[in-house]
């Protein structure tokens, strides 16, 4: 899982590097053909993410209580506002409270399936 984390983190932040960079247009063009686009993107991309996060590092053990998996869901929430809010700042981007809230929601699910997976 720790490899399938890492693929996931390098996906995203490549994603972003492109889309940063104003190539997102051009790169994505396919999400046009998605049923909810970007939206959908945002909540698939970040629900893999921390799916994968909790199956390395919030394994279902007892140092891996419930609290650890708050916790580290809480870090991501963060960094999702974070790059969401920087998105402003970047003349290729526009801040979006419904891509922030789609990514958001997608951490909690994968947070949710984590939970569901380890019981």
């Amino acid at each position: 899982m720790r490899v399938f984390a890492l693929v996931m983190v390098v996906i995203i932040v490549v994603a972003t590097l492109i889309a940063n960079l104003g190539y997102g247009d051009q790169a994505f063009a396919f999400i046009r053909h998605v049923p909810g686009g970007d939206l959908t993107g945002h909540f698939g991309l970040y629900a893999l993410l921390n799916l994968a996060v909790m199956s390395w590092i919030a394994r279902p053990t007892p140092a891996a209580t419930r609290a650890t998996r708050f916790r580290v869901t809480g870090v991501l929430v963060v960094l999702v506002v974070i790059e969401e809010v920087g998105q402003a700042f970047i003349p290729a981007r526009t801040f979006s409270l419904l891509d922030m809230a789609a990514s958001v929601t997608g951490l909690l699910a994968g947070l949710l399936v984590a939970h569901l997976l380890s019981r």
